[in-house]
């Protein structure tokens, strides 16, 4: 971002009527979601931030979509470190090939 698009970013969270400690777990769970993406994987955490920080300001994602997002990856998460771990437990109880 430039410091013009920082300056816009300072505007819109000062003109910001909502719960700004809101704004901020949501950006923080939302940047969460971007650094998966290929275009977020290398960008500092700080501007994934503020890129996440613009969408909800801006209006291009809702708290819902946030939640809804959030929420469905940790669900599929948790899945899949229970499969691991269940594969694991697998192995170990098969019988040593020597």
């Amino acid at each position: 971002m430039s410091l013009k698009n920082d300056q816009e970013l300072a505007a819109k969270l000062t003109d910001f009527d909502g719960d700004r400690y809101d704004v901020v777990v949501l950006a923080s769970m939302y940047a969460k979601e971007l650094k998966k993406k290929s275009e977020f994987k290398h960008k500092p955490t700080a501007a994934v931030i503020k890129e996440a920080l613009d969408a909800i300001l801006s209006k291009r994602i809702t708290k819902e979509e946030i939640l809804s997002l959030s929420t469905s990856n940790y669900a599929a998460e948790q899945k899949a470190a229970e499969e691991a771990r269940l594969e694991a437990e697998r192995k170990a109880k098969e019988p040593m090939k020597l």
